[in-house]
């Protein structure tokens, strides 16, 4: 085994000998699903969109990996998963489409080669990351691979790094220009070497995603001794002070905010000195030097042949790197195989995954770049930069329970609109299914992020347009949000936008602006996402639960509210003000198993179980009062019910973002409720709620369920299809227990029992 590569510690060793057992609980029934839920996505067995398969992310420790162990993963995709493997933005690797019972035998298979998922998932340590060319760009201040392996195993060898608050992503860069995006992570180290030591400058609580941040400085120059201290500091810091209470609110990058950088800078020392005071707890492994290449053969480069695959120069002389571009991170198992054989043959060095979803077969000597060129042009795929230029995409919709939008449909759409204008980018165009940023579109030159818009009362698939971010050490920016357009729309845009292979972002504005008024006559197309033909919906999103998708549809009308608020005051719309009161007047309805039409019920529904109880401030019924009045033509105006509107909008989230598991409010009421309590008597109850589509369907029965006492039990009437996939799914994540599933009459029974 290679010593220098990332060596897998024991506790992680013990974990995957666990996982058998912990599986066959499951599978015998001996465990819950949420039980093993909680087991399997922090060992990096994440459950994928509708298909009832699982995802097994292998970490790649600074994205090196040598062909042995590439021959393992895919020899594993093709006994157990769908014979393709997947690069992530963060240098994993990805098999897809397994089934539950066969990922203990991944788990084990990947070990036997020193690999492994764990920490891939969950709130975890994640993949620590590094440049892609650590060790060969010309341009870097030293090697950072090996203080990004070395730090990953120290992390990975304590049980704490496997429940924290939330992920923890650490990124080393080799220099200022920061290929690896240490500028925007939870802990970033950049490369310098002050009165001869090689050290690093520290940022830390960066992070994209939603509500995404650049990092702050936390040191100047760290030895390079001492990185296992710092990223134990910002840990214990983020152990701390973590919101575990708020997934949405729980990333390191919110502790800033809560505290204020002042505060968690002064902690941060604070911790920093207890540690320095007592000492590392736990082995401290080496940081151990990346073999290098041996004297590269021939006397003098050759001129290589680069009209098809990118070659690139390294550092030292007469060794090259090719770099294989992978539409959308894919490549099939076969052809992984023939890159490690290829890599065998004919480099000295690593395959390397990297942070634009690509490969890279490393330290090539010059008299072999023919050799090895030629047989790369006998993979199935196309690996060349002319054919596809850099197009960054997550899994997005079609796996991923978070996706909104067919990310990758658009993806493989825009590729083929860009080949049709012979078009080549020169910055990479990020697409996102979500705002969670995997395809990295907060520091895009030119990004996108799905959406989903109502559009009277269909949903449609659409895309925030952002353009210049930036990384680089000390000057990262975020990108901007320009305005919001229909997926359909978007190849366009694009193949007018790098017309010239250059981005012209004045001319990106203008067409996202005119492309960005939803009130228009939409063309029925707009109503399909890209590799779709159903329309666009958001059913299947989130842990393949119903409660989830209640989630979905708030966050739906709490970001239309948002939008026509934000062009309501600009602009001093009216229009646009009621359709922000509107819209979240709407959004926590469905909470209460209402999904009223007309706006009229929308508002009454509101009254009586958002302002009445206190929910809201009293001055909202005023604010209601005003929009009917306005909307019957007994008002002139609503500007100067701007204020209440945003305060009711802001109210609307907060509530949003305190909703638990329960879909109960997690903060205090204005006032509270005076209102009967539900029917207090005990007694089996029906629930007819065949027509009832999901999710709807899963809250109606639980309003159900909470009327019958304890021990009790509930029979819900289901269509088949989502309805009786989804909703017995909920109630056994929430606790209860679901007695019995039976098709009846065409229909389903269910029975739960009450648990809490």
């Amino acid at each position: 085994m290679n010593k220098e590569l990332l060596q897998i510690p024991q506790p992680v060793k013990e974990d995957t000998g666990n996982y058998r057992n912990k599986l066959g609980d499951f599978l015998d029934g001996r465990s819950t699903e949420i039980a093993f839920k909680a087991y399997r996505v922090p060992m990096g067995i994440y459950a994928q969109r509708g298909t009832g398969r699982y995802m097994a992310r292998v970490r790649i420790g600074a994205g090196l990996s040598v062909p042995r162990q590439l021959r393992k993963i895919a020899g594993l995709s093709e006994r157990y998963g769908s014979s393709s493997v997947h690069v992530t933005t963060r240098q994993d690797l990805q098999i897809h489409e397994l089934k539950i019972e066969d990922t203990a035998d991944v788990l084990e298979g990947l070990l036997e080669e020193g690999l492994s998922p764990r920490g891939g998932g969950g709130n975890t340590v994640r993949n620590i990351t590094a440049c892609p060319r650590a060790g060969l760009c010309p341009e870097e201040v030293f090697d950072v691979a090996p203080h990004a392996i070395a730090l990953a195993e120290y992390l990975l060898g304590s049980r704490d790094s496997f429940n924290l608050p939330r992920k923890y992503k650490i990124v080393f860069s080799g220099c200022a220009r920061d290929c690896a995006l240490a500028s925007v992570a939870d802990l970033g180290f950049f490369a310098h070497i002050r009165d001869g030591k090689k050290g690093f400058a520290v940022y830390g609580a960066g992070g994209l995603g939603s509500n995404p941040d650049t990092a702050v400085k936390l040191e100047d120059f760290a030895p390079e001794d001492e990185i296992f201290a710092v990223a134990q500091t910002v840990k214990n810091l983020f152990d701390r002070h973590g919101d575990r209470s708020n997934k949405h609110r729980a990333r390191l990058r919110y502790v800033v905010r809560r505290l204020g950088e002042e505060e968690f800078l002064r902690l941060y020392r604070q911790e920093r000195e207890e540690i320095e005071k007592n000492g590392l707890k736990g082995e401290v492994p080496s940081i151990r030097r990346i073999k290098g290449a041996d004297a590269p053969h021939g006397t003098a480069p050759a001129a290589p042949d680069d009209r098809y695959l990118e070659i690139l120069p390294e550092k030292k002389e007469g060794l090259f790197t090719i770099r294989l571009h992978l539409h959308l991170g894919d490549i099939p198992a076969g052809d992984l195989r023939k890159v490690a054989d290829i890599a065998e043959e004919h480099s000295q060095g690593y395959v390397r995954t990297t942070q634009l979803q690509n490969l890279m077969i490393t330290s090539i000597p010059a008299d072999q770049l023919k050799s090895a060129c030629e047989k790369l042009k006998t993979l199935s795929i196309d690996v060349s930069r002319k054919a596809i230029g850099d197009i960054v995409a997550c899994t997005g919709a079609a796996t991923c329970k978070l996706g909104l939008c067919l990310s990758q449909g658009l993806a493989t759409e825009v590729r083929k609109r860009l080949n049709e204008k012979g078009v080549l980018p020169d910055v990479p165009i990020r697409i996102s299914g979500c705002p969670n940023s995997c395809a990295n579109h907060c520091i895009a030159a030119v990004g996108f992020q799905g959406r989903a818009k109502r559009v009277g009362e269909r949903l449609m698939p659409s895309y925030d347009v952002l353009i210049g971010g930036k990384t680089a050490e000390g000057e990262a920016r975020l990108a901007e949000r320009i305005g919001t357009v229909p997926a359909g729309a978007v190849p366009d845009i694009l193949a007018e936008t790098f017309r010239s292979g250059k981005p012209d972002l004045n001319l990106i504005r203008q067409l996202v602006a005119q492309n960005g008024d939803f009130s228009a006559n939409m063309p029925e197309g707009y109503f399909y996402d890209w590799g779709s033909d159903e329309p666009f919906t958001l059913a299947g999103r989130g842990p393949g639960e119903c409660g989830a998708g209640v989630m979905d549809v708030i966050e739906v009308d709490i970001d239309a509210a948002r939008d026509a608020l934000e062009s309501g005051q600009k602009e001093g719309d009216d229009k646009k003000l009621y359709e922000a009161i509107l819209s979240a007047s709407r959004a926590l309805l469905i909470i209460y198993g209402e999904e009223p039409q007309k706006d009229r019920e929308i508002f009454e529904s509101f009254r009586r179980h958002l302002l009445s109880p206190g929910w809201v401030a009293p001055e909202t019924g005023e604010l209601l009062d005003a929009a009917v009045d306005w909307r019957m033509g007994d008002r002139d105006s609503m500007a100067d019910m701007a204020g209440v509107t945003e305060r009711l909008a802001d109210r609307v989230g907060e509530l949003y973002r305190s909703l638990n598991a329960d879909l109960k409010f997690g903060i205090e009421p204005w006032k509270q409720s005076t209102a009967p309590g539900p029917d207090a008597e005990s007694r089996d109850r029906t629930a007819d709620l065949r027509g009832v589509a999901c999710p709807i369907n899963f809250v109606k029965a639980k309003l159900e369920l909470e009327k019958v006492g304890v021990g009790e039990t509930l029979e819900v009437l289901l269509d088949g299809g989502e309805p009786v996939k989804n909703v017995p799914k909920s109630f056994t994540s929430q606790g209860q227990e679901v007695l019995e599933v039976k098709k009846t009459d065409g229909h389903y029974s269910v029975k739960i029992k009450r648990i809490n």
